[in-house]
């Protein structure tokens, strides 16, 4: 079983700081409650705005969620489709709830691969810095891309109906690439927390672990019988007094 030390460093993530004193950012209640407000920003977009536009084009899905992009006709059949007004929905509420959304995700997820390579998290030795910050790389590079699709898009609502080719074209490339790059952050996000989550359920808990045993000092042996005979000038000094 893992001892007193070992688990306290594990336990310094989850437990809040008044148990075991912790740097916020280590903390793992801050950690899921960004993933969590991350994960709910997301399901408004996703089954509200991103859902109202989709429906107003006739079932074709925006240009937020094409994982394989989309051409100059797609483009401009979309923005035909929903007319007037769903351009000026696009522009106001969603561009604006997704100008949030990629600084959000690159944070929370960041934050939460940076947590889960912590000392102590995977396994008991440290997780070199260089592939902490290549992992925390990954969802940095979804957001600036899912941020130049927004760009774009906000180019082609404004320009319209004029349409630029080049525009679409950068744009549907800056789709795609943050489809793979949160796809393949998700994917590391599993890939460490379940080994993580294997080995904190083998950890005792806090109220489990045994203090360790504080050293015994040893005691000086107490004197027996008298102490050492006085000395000539002692025993004179005392005949002296009396």
């Amino acid at each position: 079983m893992i001892g007193g030390k070992k688990t306290a460093r594990f336990y310094s993530g989850w437990l809040p700081s008044g148990w075991l004193r912790s740097g916020w950012l280590a903390s793992g209640w801050v950690v899921a409650a960004l993933l969590a407000g991350n994960g709910v920003l997301w399901a408004v977009m996703f089954f509200g705005t991103l859902a109202h536009l989709q429906a107003l084009a006739g079932g074709a899905a925006p240009f937020d969620i094409r994982p394989l992009g989309y051409g100059y006709e797609e483009a401009r059949s979309f923005l035909e489709a929903i007319g007037e007004q769903g351009r000026a929905y696009y522009l106001h509420p969603q561009l604006i709830l997704d100008t949030v959304y990629p600084p959000f995700y690159a944070v929370s997820r960041g934050l939460a691969l940076w947590w889960l390579t912590m000392p102590g998290r995977l396994y008991d030795g440290a997780v070199p810095q260089r592939w902490r910050w290549t992992l925390v790389a990954m969802p940095v590079v979804m957001a600036i891309c899912d941020g130049v699709e927004n760009v774009c898009i906000t180019k082609m609502l404004w320009s319209w109906p004029d349409l630029s080719p080049g525009l679409v074209q950068v744009s549907s490339l800056a789709t795609r690439v943050k489809f793979i790059a949160g796809v393949f952050t998700e994917i590391l996000m599993a890939a460490l927390a379940i080994p993580a989550l294997l080995r904190w359920r083998q950890l005792p808990r806090p109220h489990e672990v045994q203090p360790s045993p504080r050293r015994r000092v040893p005691r000086a042996a107490p004197r027996t019988g008298a102490g050492p005979a006085p000395t000539s000038t002692e025993a004179a000094s005392t005949t002296r007094k009396s």
